[in-house]
């Protein structure tokens, strides 16, 4: 695993928050440090990750015992929580350890830390540690994934290109299902972080190796604003968006305002659909939350996949 590869350690790690989205709130987190602040005890054994003077993370280890055969660290971290949360979290950490030194104080970037903790969830949730009584069986790559739909998606970037546009920094795929355009993504030499609220659909990109464990999660993308902050990515994507119809496009086109909302300023915006009014619902709500951009017939005999997209810019404010 990742994080124990970074951090040096063979023991077993656990995050006490239940799910990459409660890192958010962190409230088992705040609850756990505040009751082994006022343990009076013996010495803790800690190890600190930090980012300059900022922690990211707390580990604090756990030996053996009757109930728990094996030693293991619980994972500690405020580094993915809204900005007042993670103050408390350093506040409590440095509390901590004032009294108790760490036995390690290692340094390490926020997106090493963030893929890390991407790629624990990402683990607990392909071994079914997530899903108690999951009956879902693993299914063979060849009926899963396409190559064709693998190529269509990849032959969107090529009208791009000749349009001036293509990917680059931060990149954000909503919708991403079993990470069958995501795989065309990264053979292009793309590393999007790929989000899903399906939790088996991601689950089986993960077990067939299509989905990156520490660039994948499940998550809604109808308040991406909730987990990212303004301006997180300098492209947001998703391909074959829909069913999108008249009586859901509500839930579209809020999804287009999310991703707007965590775009920054000129971010790339690309997003494919099947059908012409299809994509004529989601360029209205593009356009109308600051983007401008323009719809591109991409249709084949075949009719099926990525037939209409829409692709712009977000305009400065």
């Amino acid at each position: 695993m990742l994080l124990q590869e970074l951090l040096g350690i063979n023991e077993e790690i656990y995050f006490v928050e239940e799910s990459y989205l409660a890192q958010r709130s962190i409230e088992r987190t705040l609850q756990y440090l505040n009751g082994i602040r006022n343990f009076s005890g013996e010495q803790l054994r800690l190890l600190r990750v930090r980012e300059g003077k900022h922690t990211l993370g707390l580990l604090l280890f756990n030996p053996a015992d009757e109930d728990v055969p094996v030693d293991f660290w619980s994972v500690f971290t405020g580094a993915l929580a809204a900005s007042p949360l993670k103050n408390e979290f350093e506040a409590l950490v440095d509390s901590l350890l004032t009294f108790n030194l760490p036995e390690k104080d290692i340094e390490m970037s926020s997106e090493s830390w963030r893929n890390a903790v991407n790629e624990y969830y990402s683990l607990m949730l392909v071994n079914r540690n997530l899903c108690p009584g999951c009956a879902v069986r693993p299914e063979p790559y060849s009926c899963i994934f396409s190559e064709n739909r693998v190529q269509r998606v990849a032959g969107i970037f090529d009208i791009l290109q000749k349009k001036g546009f293509y990917p680059e920094g931060r990149l954000l795929e909503v919708c991403c299902g079993n990470g069958m355009s995501t795989l065309a993504l990264y053979r292009l030499g793309l590393d999007p972080l790929a989000v899903e609220i399906n939790k088996c659909a991601v689950c089986q990109g993960l077990e067939q190796g299509v989905l990156n464990p520490q660039r994948a999660m499940v998550m809604d993308a109808t308040v991406l604003s909730r987990y990212f902050e303004p301006g997180s990515f300098d492209t947001v994507m998703g391909f074959m968006l829909g069913l999108v119809y008249e009586f859901n496009k509500q839930l579209w086109t809020g999804i287009m305002r999310e991703a707007v909302s965590v775009a920054g300023e000129d971010a790339l915006l690309l997003f494919t659909v099947s059908s012409k009014p299809e994509i004529e619902i989601l360029a209205e709500a593009l356009l109308r939350a600051g983007v401008k951009g323009e719809i591109v017939d991409n249709t084949d005999s075949e009719g099926t996949y990525d037939q209409w997209f829409f692709v712009g810019r977000k305009e400065s404010t």
